[in-house]
């Protein structure tokens, strides 16, 4: 620190309060010892007694007179007491330098100037050394002198020397209060910041904890919330479960009605429809079969517990996928006087896609623009964009406003939602149609003008670009694709005698070649007998026994090959193990129905058709006899009836549908399995029920490998396995009634 930085701080320390209050305590004490110096100064008149009395009657008075008068200043203000104090010594050192001439008393000057300096500073120190001096000086040069030479120079000194000594031992002191002073200072600002920082974290903490209690209660809220979602989500699963019955019931009569009047004319006496007719039936029958398939979506949605839909991708060309959907809303198109334009280059390579979803996106894109085009035309054209095939579906309609183009594509939106807008629709099917694409690893996007029309563009990897899984880019790109090689997915053959197993793992074994078997004979070998060195095979038996004895019963694989068993019940073993001859499943064609009753195995005279619908019941007869013209049939609304029926007559076959209400197919089947005359009475179930899938689940998985696994393998498989039925999205374990066939729908 420098000596200004020093003069600040003793000048800003000699002004403060507590160095006044220090000198105050000084001055007390100066007065509190003044008395002694009547004593002192008394004795020395006495000794030095010369006949005159008037100096101890002058001096004692006058100590007196500056101690009680000192006294009394004090308490009302420290600095003219301090003063008075000073000039009252001043005073009592001349009166007795005066007094007793060329005496010591001179030399008591010296004790005014610390006494200045301790009560008014060093500046009134040195005013007292110069009133001193002046009094010295007229001492010793006055016209009559009181002060001795040699007294006058030790006084001066004196004099001089307390002045020095004052200043000297005063400044280190007022250094070391002002070091002080800053300090406290310093310590009382950081025990203030101590005290705000003690706040602000009982603040804190106060804070935290009513943040704790907060995610406390709303992890309960959100528990609450799951266990809402999850029952929310149980009670849709049942929700189109059932409602996918009422859907299938009409959409059956529809697709089994218009095949027979294409296919079989002599179900309506031989006569053969017109060819307008015809096709106008095929458009039906092809539509009311894609609303089928997409019930079956339905029901995915709401089962599959991934997220995602299952896709059952192929090579196909998508100018035939355009050509299906084309078709389909064709009519829509001509009813409004609309062109359709199609333009397909003939060397579009193929995609790897699912073919129903693919039209699907195709029949939404052209449903929306034909519902939005009151003239002009709408165009479907296709072009290669680097790995990807893009489709576009480009319209001349009113066209979208560029503020809801973002909005487009949300679920449940209508970008008129008044109740007298243009066209209706539920919001979902450009929802559905980006989910479609980004499935497949494409984008979906949209271009408009209000009035001028919109145009859809999506893009679908095609072949080469899906199988590797990279698109062609740059050169270096294609210099890596070209050093790494890549291959064809692995393949996945499935050995099972029913072929909708295959389906099952067609449909959701992304990223393999899947393909399906009757039997270990009918398997695609090598020339050296084996099956390629990158495949699987999967047993798929109604019991461990069955899967068992199939791979271990020469089944043409590699000791490195992987073998799956999984024991999975197909439509045969629901058959088993309901006991009766077939089980079918509805939509029907006049060819599943001559399928089943040959395989009967004896002639069919007379046949007991049972359903709750009239209309399903009307159909299966008008089947029945396209097959066998001179078949009675008996056609029973009801399992009640039923039972009337079959307590009177024996009929060769009986078509029965299981959910009925009042009494059910089980019914109908218990009581043909307990009377002795009907038990040898082929039944064969006719179920609305979507797929295998939708109503069995599988029994048992295990993988093998003829070389065994290691301990490597062994883990790696249990750790895929444990990660993929302990994950959040898991269904968890099934219902006990999981493990038998559900009853069908």
């Amino acid at each position: 620190m420098n000596a200004r930085i020093q003069d600040r701080i003793v000048g800003a320390f000699s002004s403060s309060t507590e160095e006044e209050q220090l000198r105050a305590d000084v001055l007390t004490m100066v007065l509190a010892v003044l008395p002694l110096l009547v004593v002192v100064i008394a004795v020395s008149f006495v000794v030095n007694y010369d006949g005159t009395p008037i100096g101890i009657s002058t001096i004692i008075p006058l100590i007196f007179t500056v101690v009680a008068l000192g006294h009394g200043l004090r308490g009302r203000c420290h600095t003219v007491a301090a003063v008075w104090t000073v000039i009252g010594l001043l005073l009592i050192v001349t009166a007795a330098t005066w007094l007793r001439p060329m005496g010591l008393y001179p030399t008591l000057f010296c004790l005014v100037v610390p006494v200045a300096a301790a009560t008014l500073g060093i500046s009134a120190s040195l005013a007292t050394v110069g009133v001193a001096l002046a009094i010295l000086t007229t001492g010793l040069l006055g016209p009559v002198p009181v002060i001795a030479p040699d007294v006058f120079l030790v006084s001066v000194s004196l004099v001089m020397g307390n002045a020095f000594l004052s200043w000297a031992a005063a400044r280190p002191l007022k250094l070391a209060l002002a070091w002080s002073w800053q300090s406290y200072d310093q310590a009382r600002a950081i025990a203030e910041e101590l005290r705000n920082r003690q706040g602000e974290l009982n603040r804190m903490v106060k804070s935290l904890n009513e943040a704790y209690l907060r995610l406390e209660n709303l992890s309960n809220e959100l528990g609450h919330a799951r266990r809402a979602a999850e029952e929310a989500r149980r009670l849709k699963a049942e929700f189109a479960a059932n409602i996918s019955h009422e859907l299938r019931t009409p959409l059956n009569l529809i697709i089994g009605f218009s095949e027979m009047m294409t296919n079989s004319p002599r179900a309506y006496g031989g006569e053969i429809l017109p060819e307008i007719y015809r096709r106008d039936l095929d458009t039906i029958q092809r539509n009311a079969r894609h609303l089928s398939e997409l019930i079956d979506d339905v029901l995915d949605l709401s089962q599959i517990e991934a997220g995602r839909m299952g896709l059952v991708k192929e090579c196909l060309s998508i100018a035939a996928v355009v050509d299906e959907a084309t078709t389909a809303v064709s009519r829509l198109l001509d009813g409004k006087g609309i062109a359709l334009i199609v333009d397909m280059p003939p060397d579009l390579p193929e995609v790897y896609a699912d073919r129903t979803r693919l039209r699907q996106v195709l029949i939404n894109l052209l449903s929306n623009a034909a519902r939005f085009t009151d003239e002009g035309s709408v165009t479907v054209n296709a072009r290669v964009d680097g790995g990807d095939v893009r489709v576009s579906v480009i319209d001349t309609g009113i066209g979208i406003a560029a503020e809801d183009l973002p909005k487009v594509f949300e679920e449940f939106r209508q970008l008129d939602g008044s109740i007298r807008r243009r066209a209706g629709g539920s919001g979902l099917g450009l929802a559905v149609s980006k989910q479609f694409v980004e499935l497949h690893g494409g984008s979906i996007w949209v271009e408009s003008r209000v009035g001028v029309g919109t145009a859809f563009h999506f893009t679908i990897p095609h072949k080469a670009a899906a199988i590797t899984g990279t698109t062609p880019g740059d050169w270096e790109a294609w210099e890596r694709r070209l050093a790494t090689r890549p291959r064809l997915p692995p393949e996945v053959h499935v050995i099972s005698s029913d072929p909708s197993a295959a389906r099952i793992f067609q449909r959701y074994l992304d990223g393999y070649q899947v393909a399906g078997y009757a039997s270990p004979a009918d398997l695609p070998l090598n020339g050296d007998g084996h099956l390629p060195k990158r495949s699987a095979c999967v047993v798929v038996a109604p019991t461990v026994s069955a899967a068992w004895d199939c791979i271990t019963s020469a089944l043409p694989v590699r000791d490195s090959t992987p073998v799956i068993a999984c024991v999975l019940p197909s439509k045969r073993d629901l058959a088993r193990e309901l006991g009766v001859a077939g089980y079918l499943l509805k939509p029907l064609s006049p060819a599943d129905i001559q399928s089943v009753l040959e395989a009967v195995g004896k002639p069919i005279r007379t046949a007991l058709v049972v359903d709750d619908d009239p209309d399903m019941l009307r159909l299966l007869g008008r089947m029945i006899r396209a097959w066998r013209p001179g078949c009675r049939v008996w056609l029973v609304e009801g399992g009640d009836a039923a039972i009337a029926i079959l307590r009177s007559r024996r009929p060769d076959v009986v078509l029965l549908d299981l959910l009925m209400p009042g009494v059910d197919g089980y019914a109908v089947l218990r009581e043909i399995q307990a009377d002795e005359r009907l038990r040898d009475v082929p039944v064969i179930v006719v179920s609305a029920g979507g797929a295998v899938e939708d109503t069995v689940t599988a029994g048992l998985v295990a993988i093998t490998r003829h070389n065994g696994l290691t301990a490597n393998d062994l883990m790696r498989c249990l750790r895929g396995c444990l990660d993929a039925l302990l994950s959040p999205e898991s269904s968890g374990a099934p219902t006990p009634e999981a493990n038998h066939p559900a009853r069908p729908a």
